[in-house]
């Protein structure tokens, strides 16, 4: 999936802190699952540790593997940025479906990636009027990862 960077990445606490604290006025973030937030207030203390970092991927942080997809179905995505993938009805069908798949078959994750990369790369660039701005990237990102993979 087009986020899989985030695998193996983390993030300052003050690009999310605002959904553990101050999300949209109302305190926590309801996508998030509450028995993850004391493990991220304690990261993220509220009004302070702004440059502490946090693993996007936590549990296997070091891994490059799926685990990162299982924490947004289980509420556990870091940026409101990744959970809303899980959360959006037009999105959350990729992540349920690259779940399965991968879980049933047995795919390779690590090599299916590296093919989907290696498919991205040669996909030409689009200039001038031949190219596009993205208002909603999220989705038509998503829509381009599977079309690319043929899943």
């Amino acid at each position: 999936m087009w986020t899989g960077g985030h695998m193996i990445s983390i993030a300052a606490c003050q690009f999310f802190s605002n959904r553990l604290y101050n999300f949209i006025g109302n305190g926590l973030d309801p996508s998030i699952n509450p028995s993850f937030v004391p493990q991220l207030q304690a990261l993220c203390p509220q009004n302070s540790g702004g440059s502490n970092r946090v693993s996007l991927d936590t549990g296997s942080q070091l891994k490059f593997d799926t685990s990162y997809y299982a924490n947004l179905r289980n509420g556990r995505g870091i940026l409101e940025s990744d959970e809303a993938l899980w959360n959006d009805a037009s999105t959350k069908m990729f992540v349920q479906r690259y779940l399965s798949l991968r879980e049933m078959l047995g795919f390779s994750f690590s090599l299916e990636f590296g093919n989907s990369m290696v498919k991205m790369g040669n996909i030409g660039i689009k200039t001038g009027a031949d190219g596009e701005i993205r208002n909603i990237c999220i989705v038509l990102l998503l829509t381009d990862y599977f079309n690319q993979i043929n899943v």
